[in-house]
């Protein structure tokens, strides 16, 4: 008899680590090994990211934190003390696997709640080596002498820092990674069990815009297979008054969440929301708890062949019905002509073409409302600035020095609200019109499969219904929705209001 002794090669672990799709998802497998360490404890996590000087750091304070021994167990591949049913990490390999994906070298401090000793890890090739950790020392280090770009551990309180070196080619984008922990954690920032930081600036829960046109259906808390329990909520958005930054993005359908962690958003639990007009607004948020149903290794999936979340589906879709019977109710009330959708069209290339004629005008010393300069350039950008030593009069200009000065790149679009307004001009977004309510505003934003962004014009709205010509309308409409997007102030808004309308009615209109 041949006795089989089983080994997993680091090579596979390399491999794995492929898997994560961004470097939010990474960064956040660090966090959540934060909060399965809390114990009923208010954390302090603090995250710092500068590409530039090559350093990524997690910290996390008043959880349990590490000493040696604790620390030894860490790095271990799927071992260490059983993970509770309440943890959001289950597998002992997350946190581990997303430092391999992030950066080459890795560096551990922790310090046990209640003790004094602080305790540090450190490899060089943590995310390249393919062979295995045969020896490697965890050494005391001295409080005393370490920096803390953040926040100190008070005395006796448990921490860890993770810091991460020789990054890897990823995207670190900070927005994007504040969105993502807005959303993911959202539910256990509003609690109160955690404050989230980056670079110093405080994370806030990402708010729900729940609309008040469609009752909301609460979800009590109900057992829905062995083990396994649901409670949450389930309306409708209001699209509209999502906010326009990177990375802000709901998709229709329900959200899932795993002890208080965000694991799937738009889960649709048999029910067909995708680009069904008005079922787009369909939104809800149930928690799941229990042991008999866990989300996969990389937090982002459920086990869908199993039975408990066959169960759970089951549940989920009837409990969605009545808002996605009243919000369809809305939409077939009556279908929107054909005639309707041209005039639309009609009133869409309207707003553009006064954009470009007060673009043009502000070129041109034109008068322009508060808040505009003269000089803007196509596209809200400004004009490209000669350099210093290019400073040629254009009649003595060589061929090299003109040249020179005609393949400068210009300036980046402005952020400011109205160069943001005017490059609508040449990217106007996609018009709709639909039956949403008439207590419904007069118009909404709604987000594409495809990343880009629909205009809807509520035509149950009562001056919808009142206005003779629909088409002029629809354009009012238009130009209100954009300007108070971009507008910093009511009074800016009506300038630019003002003058976009009297710019259509010089045009011919």
């Amino acid at each position: 008899m041949t006795q089989i002794i089983e080994t997993i090669g680091r090579s596979a672990i390399l491999a794995a680590a492929s898997n994560y799709q961004s470097v939010a998802e990474a960064v956040m497998e660090l966090v959540d090994n934060a909060f399965d360490k809390r114990y009923g404890r208010r954390l302090t996590i603090c995250i710092s990211v500068n590409k530039s000087r090559d350093h990524l750091e997690v910290l996390d304070c008043g959880g349990e934190g590490m000493n040696a021994a604790g620390l030894q167990e860490w790095i271990r591949w799927g071992e260490g003390p059983e993970h509770h049913a309440q943890d959001i990490g289950q597998y002992r390999i997350g946190g581990k696997l997303a430092a391999v994906y992030l950066a080459e070298e890795l560096e551990v401090v922790s310090r046990k709640s209640g003790e004094q000793e602080a305790w540090k890890f450190h490899d060089p090739r943590w995310g390249s080596r393919t062979d295995a950790l045969t020896s490697s020392r965890i050494d005391e280090v001295d409080m005393s002498s370490m920096r803390w770009p953040t926040r100190a551990p008070q005395e006796g309180e448990g921490f860890t820092r993770v810091t991460l070196r020789g990054l890897k080619d990823h995207r670190y984008e900070v927005s994007i990674l504040k969105q993502r922990l807005a959303t993911t954690y959202r539910a256990l920032i509003q609690d109160n069990a955690c404050e989230i930081m980056v670079d110093k600036d405080v994370v806030t829960p990402f708010e729900i815009p729940w609309s008040s046109s469609v009752e909301m259906k609460e979800v009590v808390r109900t057992q829905v297979h062995k083990g396994v329990y649901v409670l949450g909520r389930i309306g409708a958005i209001d699209r509209d008054r999502l906010p326009e930054a990177r990375g802000v993005r709901l998709r229709a359908g329900v959200r899932t969440e795993f002890n208080g962690r965000m694991i799937t958003e738009g889960e649709e639990f048999g029910h067909n929301l995708a680009g069904k007009g008005n079922l787009q607004r369909v939104y809800g948020e149930i928690a799941i708890s229990g042991e008999a149903l866990k989300p996969n290794q990389l937090k982002n999936g459920w086990p869908y062949d199993n039975i408990a979340w066959k169960a759970l589906a089951d549940c989920i879709h009837d409990e969605m019905q009545p808002v996605v019977t009243a919000l369809a109710r809305i939409s077939e009330a009556q279908q929107v002509s054909r005639d309707e959708r041209k005039r639309a069209n009609n009133a869409s290339r309207r707003v553009a073409d006064a954009l470009r004629r007060l673009r043009s005008s502000i070129q041109h010393g034109g008068a322009s409302p508060s808040g505009l300069t003269d000089n803007v350039a196509p596209g809200g950008r400004r004009p490209p600035m000669p350099r210093e030593n290019d400073r040629t009069a254009p009649d003595s200009e060589t061929n090299e020095t003109r040249k020179r000065r005609h393949v400068q790149n210009p300036t980046p679009p402005p952020e400011d609200p109205v160069g943001r307004l005017l490059r609508r001009a040449d990217a106007m977004p996609k018009v709709d019109l639909d039956r949403l309510g008439d207590q419904t505003p007069r118009t909404q934003r709604r987000d594409e499969d495809d990343g880009t962004q629909t205009i809807v014009i509520n035509i149950d709205y009562p001056l919808y219904q009142s206005m003779g010509d629909k088409e002029d309308y629809v354009f009012e409409s238009l130009v209100a929705h954009f300007v108070q997007q971009e507008a910093v102030s009511t009074a800016e808004a009506n300038t630019l209001f003002d003058q976009i309308i009297w710019l259509d009615k010089e045009g011919g209109r």
